[in-house]
């Protein structure tokens, strides 16, 4: 009956763009290339690797399928199916929740990036003059430096690359000579973009209208995605999900033609074998993998809740989680190889090139985009394309929430605009919670975000008890029951073990490895402050909670003694 009455994809072509638009999102050409900078290039590669085929596949697959099979979004899956580990299905929603509230930043970001790809004349981030005539908060001692920029030449384009930078002066590092100048691209995302304080604890004012402008427009788009339902969002997955690797594949071409390329090349796929004794980097991989594939994250119960019964989800899981690790390498290889044209111009080594953190893409793609002939038309073209695959990730973990809430209250959604209506909300919602990262201390919000909220801490809790609610309290042997009453076969036995030792295995070791080596946030050289760390962690805690918390309601609420009732 669920499934007669239940919205569905038009066909099983929309599912799978559908899900390659969200899993090869932002997650790949965003958020991979930085963390793969952050943590030492090619050492990532090797945890990122180990976490794909021991739980990121397995769990993909896990969490399509248990929709599918229901018909139901992740909270009425496992209400019904172990209601003693729903726990599980509350913390992802309040993992996707916390991420709806700051991924939209990034499209922001991109469509303020787009709207100067439009303007004539020089692009913005690749002459300090223009930047200077765009910065109306800058301080009269850095407008009188950054006009003395020096003039250099690239092989392929005339360019600004260098001006003097108040703060780098006042703060060398261990690259003190080579970073005592940064470049334009640098000087743009953070005088103008973000508007950067000195931390967090000088918050600003919310008084950046260029970026407030895009965010609005930005919520506008996506609730134009998602207000219909299904079939809407499975429309707009034709365009957004196969332009990008249009323009990748141009970009990668480009970009290996440049001098010193293959310097970065090298650097993203040489390993330093030393990094994997920083537990950041294995905490990050797992996260990344849980991230990028949207494990634990209720998208990928919604997403499968939308086929057919018989639909062969086994097949398409497996091509479709291997396609998005496959694209983060591919999309990393673009960044990478404009990392080492970078470095061979500017004289600095590779881990100096270029600020890290989630403002690297955007300030490496630029570069890349000002080598192409007619630059403007590229950077439109691609900021554009930037923008779409963050529309794919973020309709689809709205989407998710409206689903979790019409499923829960049914009848909130009746009525000609029902649906319509709650859409709204959840969007308005969200973008009033997401205006502290509009501030000019923004991007410390963001990064508590980004490494707590939504982190690989969090997400490696969750998926934990995932691994051990279906390997042993749903049972194993019971779910590949009802995934060949699916799709008419029992999926691989390696799958068994992965359920019961392996995901379960490598994230609960990563998780305590990570707790032993914890050490403080960082953006650069800035440290976060111990209480702004005391923020991220109850951040962390409002996902990571809700699994002891939810068990022991359900003990609270069985009949029979203690024993009986476990």
């Amino acid at each position: 009956t669920n499934e007669l009455n239940r919205e569905t994809w038009a066909g099983k072509h929309e599912f799978i763009l559908a899900l390659v638009g969200y899993s090869v999102g932002l997650g790949n050409v965003w958020r991979f290339p930085y963390l793969c900078y952050d943590n030492g290039g090619g050492a990532f590669l090797i945890p990122y690797l180990i976490f794909v085929l021991l739980a990121g596949i397995p769990l993909f697959f896990l969490e399509i399928s248990l929709g599918q099979f229901t018909q139901q979004s992740c909270i009425e899956v496992w209400s019904r199916l172990a209601p003693s580990m729903k726990g599980v299905a509350y913390g992802s929603a309040v993992v996707n929740f916390m991420c709806a509230i700051y991924f939209v930043i990034v499209m922001s970001w991109s469509v303020l990036y787009l709207v100067h790809s439009c303007i004539p004349g020089d692009l913005p981030w690749t002459t300090c003059g223009k930047l200077t005539s765009l910065l109306s908060v800058a301080t009269a001692t850095i407008n009188k430096i950054s006009t003395g920029c020096i003039r250099t030449r690239y092989t392929e384009l005339h360019r600004y690359v260098s001006c003097s930078n108040v703060t780098m002066l006042l703060n060398t590092t261990s690259c003190s000579r080579s970073n005592l100048t940064t470049s334009p691209e640098q000087e743009f995302w953070s005088n103008y973009v973000l508007r950067q304080t000195s931390g967090i604890e000088n918050m600003g004012g919310l008084d950046n209208w260029p970026l407030i402008l895009c965010f609005i427009a930005s919520w506008v788009v996506i609730y134009l995605c998602v207000f219909k339902g299904a079939r809407t969002s499975g429309k707009v997955v034709y365009v957004t999900a196969i332009a990008p690797y249009v323009l990748l594949t141009i970009l990668l071409v480009r970009g290996l033609t440049l001098e010193g390329a293959w310097d970065g090349v090298v650097y993203f796929l040489k390993p330093d074998l030393s990094k994997l004794l920083d537990s950041k980097v294995w905490e990050q991989a797992g996260g990344q993998i849980f991230y990028s594939y949207g494990i634990c994250f209720t998208v990928l119960y919604a997403f499968g809740s939308y086929n057919r019964f018989n639909n062969n989800c086994y097949k398409q899981s497996v091509i479709l989680a291997s396609t998005c690790s496959l694209t983060s390498v591919f999309a990393s290889l673009v960044v990478f190889s404009i990392i080492g044209h970078m470095s061979f111009v500017q004289g600095k080594s590779i881990e100096c090139v270029a600020t890290e953190g989630p403002g690297l893409v955007f300030q490496v793609y630029p570069v890349g985009l000002s080598l192409l002939p007619v630059p403007h038309l590229w950077s439109v073209l691609f900021f554009a394309t930037l923008f779409m695959v963050g529309i794919d990730t973020q309709f689809a973990g709205v989407e998710s929430c409206v689903t979790i809430f019409l499923d829960m209250w049914p009848q909130v959604g009746k009525g000609k605009y029902g649906r319509e209506i709650v859409s709204a909300l959840v969007c308005l919602l969200f973008m009033i919670l997401g205006l502290p990262l509009l501030t000019n201390g923004g991007i410390y919000v963001f990064q508590l975000f980004n490494n707590y909220a939504v982190s690989g801490i969090a997400l490696l809790w969750l998926a934990f008890f995932q691994s051990i609610a279906i390997g042993w309290v749903y049972g194993v042997d019971r779910y590949f029951e009802n995934v060949k009453s699916m799709v008419g076969y029992y999926p691989s036995r390696y799958f068994k073990f992965c359920y019961r030792f392996f995901a379960p295995g490598i994230s609960l070791f990563i998780f305590i490895f990570y707790c032993v080596k914890y050490t403080r946030l960082t953006l650069g050289d800035y440290v976060f402050p111990d209480w702004a760390n005391i923020v991220g962690w109850l951040f962390s805690l409002m996902s990571m909670l809700c699994v002891p918390a939810f068990f022991i309601a359900e003990i609270y609420k069985s009949k029979g003694s203690l024993y009986e009732v476990i």
